[in-house]
């Protein structure tokens, strides 16, 4: 278990972390010295394998086992297609891939959801970054108005931020595989920055 943890943190740190100097624009416009650029591990296979074991052991802690799995397009796109695959691989009960638009399909079935199941379908709320925690929200407010029963929420990455809180206190139990305390080149980073600062103040 820790060596699959440590090998994804690993790959995270690797391809998906970007630390700068300069600020860095936020989905939320915000501005950040650190950016978690996700679709570089959710679009690799070694990394997607060990997502796929951590979220599947993620959601062995929720209150109730889900049968689906889901979120907003496409932060939780290719997180719920391999999640999903790896239970059905191991003969577990989530299976169910169900998938939120930003805005209903504009032809054919114009749906919202994508793979809609039925009305009190037990779902796992999936996203690869939390920060303010706005597309998990999104994606929640659409699965409980299409009546699936949210029985918890896991992210990739929490950048501790707020959002998790702000989750919790509206959906309930939000776990992530890991935060931004995780990685400790944004302490360093962040830390060089004041450093920075207290230089040019002082010069």
């Amino acid at each position: 278990m820790e060596k699959t943890r440590s090998r994804l943190c690993k790959l995270i740190d690797e391809k998906c972390l970007k630390v700068s100097a300069a600020p860095i624009r936020l989905s939320t416009g915000a501005l950040s010295s650190f950016y978690f650029d996700c679709k570089a591990v959710t679009l690799d296979g070694e990394a997607l394998s060990l997502l796929a074991d951590e979220f599947l052991r993620e959601i062995e802690f929720l209150p109730e086992m889900p049968i689906a799995i889901g979120g907003l397009t496409m932060g939780a796109d290719f997180i719920t297609a391999v999640v999903a695959m790896r239970a059905f691989e191991r003969g577990l009960q989530t299976v169910h891939g169900s998938v939120v638009r930003k805005e209903p399909k504009k032809h054919g079935t114009m749906n919202h959801i994508e793979n809609e199941l039925p009305e009190g379908t037990p779902i796992v709320v999936v996203d690869d970054v939390i920060t303010t925690g706005n597309s998990t929200r999104i994606a929640c407010e659409q699965f409980l108005a299409a009546g699936y029963k949210i029985v918890g929420i896991i992210a990739l990455v929490d950048r501790e931020q707020g959002g998790r809180q702000a989750l919790e206190q509206q959906f309930g139990v939000v776990r992530s595989i890991f935060r931004k305390s995780d990685f400790p080149r944004i302490a360093d980073n962040e830390q060089q920055s004041k450093d920075h600062i207290a230089t040019a103040r002082a010069a």
